[in-house]
């Protein structure tokens, strides 16, 4: 208990004074709503409590005695006499009605019936206890679930039913179609099979034969079964089932388009591998129309060889032949600036457009390019092979046709593979050298470029004539290539090609004689000349026209210096090709290099329109 502490006015402790004690309510009877929390309504309510529910009265309040709502639980000590069946909500069930024999005045005085006196009593039955509500929604609840159940019961008999009827009349209509199938007796009466010592399984007239299920629905299922997995099998051995010839290559499916490692063997005798990369093809970096898709692949060796394949395919043929002519093109102006174009073929029977084009990179160490384009529908192949030395190109074709045979059912397929010699395409304008036609003097180093401008050749000195004053032509030009970057080049070395145009053939073979006559006799009218008579050159052009001309290379030696010249005059047709280079003693074109040259001059000439 808590004391107070209080000070007289001289500051002494005063006594002890203990609080007052608290003063408790009266206790007095409330009423039934006082004790509620949340209603002071004292209607009683709809369902009645297991237990007494908390006051919220004062703790004064006199408890109050609560008499138990929920009646007793009532257990029989032993079995009832008659068991009574609870009929469910759903299907209610009668009970069956008991016959009561009359009852006579002498039973009732003496207090049995005559039914009581026929058979022994029976026992009295105990009435049923009253559920209580939640018993009562508890067996509703129950009842609906047993009425749910039995009606999806019912439900699935009457389809399994149904389903039973479906597979009868399917017996029926197969037992009938063996009936009309089944062989009929003789003219005597005498059952086939009876005739062949066979016992007869029909019964007798008047007997029935249960009917039994056909077998038919499992037979079609397990027959579209096995037809599904032969699908599957098909497909799958398809898929991995190799092409004649490359039995040995793990990588690459039958249906794959591009060449697979054991294809092309016949390019070199080497251990091929795929390559992670595929790069772009040697000369076709210029610009031309995209493909709608493409893919590429690149085999490789240890030795250096390798092949590069790649594969456009364009929305239709018109698309396809503009590509094909400009890469055409790029493969034969080759614009890489390190490669040489040493060649061009044509290929027959390999596909609706084909042609091959041999490159040399002039590297440190050179590298042998064929290059074969194939066109087939609106499918380009484009095939850059590199090999240590030079490969027919009736090889590399028979090796591009196993790829194509796989590829061409919109276009012309792989048939008789023909060669034949051709002239690479033609730069723009055309009729002029380019720097692809003309060979590097040291190997990895050195680029040409051209300059074109009207004729201003000094010439070797040895022509005869004036050059820039040449008459009776219809049309004169003048392109010349300079090599840069090289230290080792003289200084301004390059080729003048000098092309004259006239009216008829005639008139371009006399200025071609007159002028080779002069250098041939140049020694004879200058006296510092040497004239040295190279190979003559002979060929055809453009629409087999004739190609005829010689080469020289001419000294000119002085007191003090010696200048070089590398001279060639050419016909063709109606036109006329004048070559001069400056070379020195120690930096110059080798014979063979110059009568290339010369020749390819010529033939560009042949392309002039």
């Amino acid at each position: 208990m808590m004391r107070r502490l209080a000070l007289n006015s001289d500051g002494s402790l005063q006594t002890l004074i203990p609080p007052p004690r608290p003063v408790l309510p009266v206790s007095e009877a409330q009423p039934a709503s006082a004790g509620r929390r949340f209603s002071a309504d004292d209607a009683p309510t709809d369902h009645g409590w297991a237990a007494p529910r908390r006051s919220a009265v004062s703790v004064s309040s006199p408890p109050r005695v609560y008499a138990p709502l929920l009646p007793p639980v009532s257990r029989p000590t032993a079995p009832p006499a008659v068991t009574v069946s609870y009929p469910r909500a759903a299907e209610p069930v009668e009970a069956p009605a008991v016959p009561v024999a009359p009852v006579s005045a002498t039973s009732t005085r003496s207090g049995l019936s005559a039914r009581s006196q026929a058979t022994p009593p029976l026992r009295a039955v105990e009435p049923e206890p009253k559920l209580t509500r939640r018993e009562a929604r508890a067996a509703a609840a129950q009842a609906k679930v047993d009425a749910k159940a039995a009606l999806e019961a019912e439900k699935a008999a009457t389809k399994e039913a149904a389903l039973q009827a479906k597979l009868d009349a399917r017996s029926a209509k197969a037992d009938a179609k063996a009936a009309k199938r089944a062989p009929k007796a003789d003219k005597n009466g005498i059952d086939p099979a009876a005739r062949l010592g066979v016992t007869p399984t029909q019964p007798a007239r008047g007997e029935s034969t249960p009917r039994q299920r056909s077998g038919r629905p499992a037979f079609i299922v397990i027959a579209a079964v096995l037809a599904f997995a032969l699908v599957v099998a098909a497909v799958v051995w398809v898929m991995t089932t190799k092409p004649l010839g490359s039995a040995s290559d793990t990588s690459t499916a039958a249906i794959d388009p591009l060449l697979t490692t054991a294809e092309v063997s016949p390019i070199a005798a080497e251990d091929w591998q795929v390559a992670t990369a595929a790069g772009t093809p040697l000369c076709l970096t210029g610009a031309t129309p995209q493909p709608e898709r493409t893919t590429n692949r690149k085999l490789f060796t240890a030795q250096g060889s390798s092949v590069l394949q790649t594969i456009g395919t364009y929305p239709d043929d018109a698309s396809a032949i503009q590509a094909y002519e400009a890469q055409a093109t790029l493969a034969g102006t080759c614009p890489d600036g390190s490669a040489l174009v040493v060649g061009a073929s044509t290929i027959n029977g390999l596909a609706d457009n084909a042609q091959a084009v041999q490159l040399k990179v002039q590297a440190v160490k050179a590298e042998n390019h064929l290059l074969v384009l194939a066109r087939t529908g609106r499918t380009i192949n484009t095939f850059d092979i590199v090999t240590a030395n030079t490969i027919p190109v009736t090889t590399a074709a028979q090796v591009a046709a196993i790829s194509l045979a796989r590829q061409c059912g919109s276009g012309t397929c792989p048939a008789s593979i023909g060669v034949a010699s051709a002239l690479p395409a033609s730069g723009t304008p055309a009729g002029w050298l380019l720097p692809a036609d003309v060979p590097r003097l040291t190997p990895g180093t050195g680029k040409w470029t051209l300059h074109d401008w009207p004729v201003n050749t000094p010439g070797s000195q040895c022509e005869g004539t004036d050059l820039t004053k040449v008459s009776g032509t219809t049309a004169s030009g003048q392109r010349t290539l300079i090599l840069t970057n090289d230290s080792k080049a003289p200084a301004s070395f390059g080729v003048d090609q000098v092309t004259f145009t006239f009216a008829d053939n005639k008139a371009a073979s006399t200025l071609a004689t007159s002028v080779s006559k002069s250098i041939t006799n140049c020694a004879k009218r200058v006296p510092t000349a040497v004239v040295v008579d190279g190979e003559s050159v002979k060929g055809s052009g453009q629409g087999e026209v004739p190609i005829s001309g010689q080469t020289w290379t001419i000294t000119h030696k002085t007191n003090t210096s010696t200048v070089v010249f590398r001279v060639a005059v050419v016909t063709v047709g109606n036109r006329v090709t004048y070559l001069l280079a400056n070379p020195s003693k120690t930096f110059d074109f080798s014979d063979a290099d110059w009568d290339a040259i010369t020749l390819r001059a010529a033939q560009r000439t042949s392309q002039a329109s």
